[in-house]
């Protein structure tokens, strides 16, 4: 998907099979929603209804190997943050998105990005983003509205306590540095000023550690501070 004032997605590569994905649905008109725009062969779609105070039931089971689970939430973290408590149970790997109407109340958005959802769709979204955003997601990338993520980024970039993200291979000395420095949201020439180091340097160690964490945006290394699921 081309850069646009919607979400971001990470690139996939090929496929061979079909993606497994499960869906957690309140509505009988999502479940169909949803499997008519991921009809073709690229998803292998199941789905389980969540409904009332049990929610997720006792007696639930998720597909074996599934790496994507979607939580249908039309009320936003009311529903879907006691769903993610339950899945962390049944299926602590597997990486969740979460459909909703809207993702316009800051605060209930949060909550869910906190809480190690790693993507957020609206129901008019589903049409034209949904497979795009489920790929980026099952690659180990985020898809969250750019405005919702920049806000995100500069209410708790500063916060205390945030731990460090575990990179997928070692770091040296130098892109440690640059890590600390990211996640202080410093821009490039920032950096270069405080490293006493040229821009151009800079630019090549910020490419080597997004490459090193899988991600393709700064913000994501943040994303990637919180818990994941």
């Amino acid at each position: 998907m081309k850069s646009t004032d919607a979400s971001e997605k990470v690139s996939t590569g090929e496929r061979t099979r079909p993606l497994p994905v499960c869906l957690l649905w309140q509505h009988p008109l999502v479940v169909a929603e949803f499997r008519k725009h991921l009809a073709g062969g690229r998803f292998d779609v199941t789905d389980l209804r969540i409904q009332g105070a049990a929610l997720v039931p006792p007696d639930a089971t998720l597909p074996a190997g599934a790496p994507l689970v979607v939580v249908d939430s039309d009320d936003g973290a009311a529903t879907a943050l006691p769903v993610l408590d339950r899945l962390e149970q049944l299926s602590p790997s597997a990486r969740t998105v979460v459909l909703s109407e809207r993702f316009d109340d800051e605060p209930d958005a949060f909550h869910l990005l906190r809480a190690g959802v790693k993507g957020l769709v609206t129901y008019a979204e589903m049409r034209e983003r949904l497979p795009q955003a489920l790929e980026a997601v099952a690659a180990g990338g985020f898809w969250v509205p750019r405005v919702l993520l920049s806000r995100f980024v500069e209410l708790t970039v500063r916060s205390a306590g945030r731990p460090r993200p575990a990179s997928r291979t070692a770091l040296t000395p130098r892109e440690s540095e640059i890590l600390e420095d990211l996640l202080l949201n410093l821009a490039n020439k920032e950096i270069a000023k405080r490293r006493g180091l040229t821009s151009r340097t800079i630019k090549f160690h910020v490419s080597n550690v997004l490459a090193k964490y899988g991600v393709k945006r700064r913000a994501d290394l943040l994303l990637l501070s919180f818990p994941q699921h």
